[in-house]
């Protein structure tokens, strides 16, 4: 561990109290210029660092940077053993990045891509993600279910309902999830999630499958753009909350619910949890790609992750994600 990751390791664990050099240098057997030099490159990092004379150094709780380091302490053990994360501060798209490296055999299942900006990021049918720097959260996980291609929608599934869990844990707030993959606070977007995967014709199977996620952890200076500004927000819009390393707890525990809904996911279990969050069933949606956008009502979500809508004439329908894009229109009265 760099004498940088080690500072700042010690003076997280220790925010209520000035650490002078000495004592760090002591602690890690390095000189006093070695410290100074670690604490000044964490400043310039953007770390909010107090030097005071005779006191030595302190973080201050505001300090909100993103780095391996940092989410790895708020790793579970149960986490730690199954990713290998890699952090950036800018980065074109984690999703694309990923996927080169598992085509590339350059990483193995649970490596874990971070960034706070993104300058091509993307979600479902080619449609640009707005990433814009410091104030989102965007990451990719590589996985490799043993599963096909019908079962693949689940890994989708499982990602959201870790989302909400993960996101409900950090800040207090309550999500609800627009089918089949986006998360929403008070009926506004907050993440995006995208999952692409290399299909294996011959045995039927992903060879592997990267999820990507955009949280919105904050909103940008002067709002967000104009083509958004209606249906985004932040998971931190309109409430209190303690910034205090909000970056890097979000990100662990994004990654903590996304490995243990992993563990187990052969059994679905989230499937229920899905649908409670849902915030569909019960409202009148139409298709997107219907030029007709007849409405639909919502009635449940199935076993296999389908919206099950019901027509105008009371005839049922199963949509699956691969078939359409949904937009609600309002609650039925």
């Amino acid at each position: 561990m760099k004498v940088k990751d080690k500072v700042y390791k010690l003076l997280s664990e220790n925010t209520d109290r000035y650490i002078s050099g000495e004592e760090m240098a002591d602690k890690f057997g390095v000189s006093r210029s070695a410290v100074w030099k670690a604490v000044k490159t964490l400043s310039d990092d953007g770390f909010n660092i107090l030097a005071v004379t005779n006191k030595g150094y302190k973080l201050e709780k505001d300090s909100d940077v993103l780095t391996k380091q940092g989410i790895l302490k708020y790793l579970s053990d149960e986490a730690k053993e199954f990713v290998d994360i890699e952090v950036f501060e800018t980065i074109d798209s984690t999703n694309t990045r990923l996927k080169e490296m598992a085509a590339n055999g350059e990483a193995e299942e649970g490596k874990v891509l971070v960034a706070l900006e993104q300058t091509a990021g993307k979600g479902r049918m080619n449609r640009k993600f707005y990433s814009p720097s410091k104030t989102g959260v965007y990451l990719s996980i590589l996985l490799k279910p043993d599963t096909d291609s019908k079962s693949a929608l689940y890994i989708t599934t499982m990602t959201a309902v870790a989302l909400c869990n993960a996101i409900e844990s950090v800040v207090n707030v309550e999500c609800k999830i627009k089918w089949v993959n986006d998360i929403y606070i008070n009926e506004k977007k907050v993440v995006g999630i995208l999952s692409e995967g290399s299909f294996n014709m011959e045995t039927n199977k992903f060879d592997y499958i990267v999820v990507g996620i955009g949280v919105n952890v904050k909103e940008p200076e002067g709002g967000f753009s104009e083509d958004i500004k209606d249906i985004a927000a932040s998971i931190t819009t309109g409430i209190e909350y303690d910034n205090y390393d909000l970056k890097n707890r979000l990100a662990a525990a994004e990654i903590n619910n996304i490995v243990k809904e992993y563990k187990d996911f052969s059994k679905h279990e989230f499937m229920k949890k899905y649908k409670e969050k849902s915030m569909l069933i019960g409202r009148l949606v139409y298709v997107t790609s219907d030029p007709d956008k007849e409405e639909l009502e919502v009635i449940d979500i199935d076993d296999d992750a389908a919206l099950v809508v019901r027509h105008k004439d009371g005839s049922m329908q199963h949509l699956s994600s691969g078939e359409v894009s949904v937009k609600w229109i309002k609650t039925r009265q």
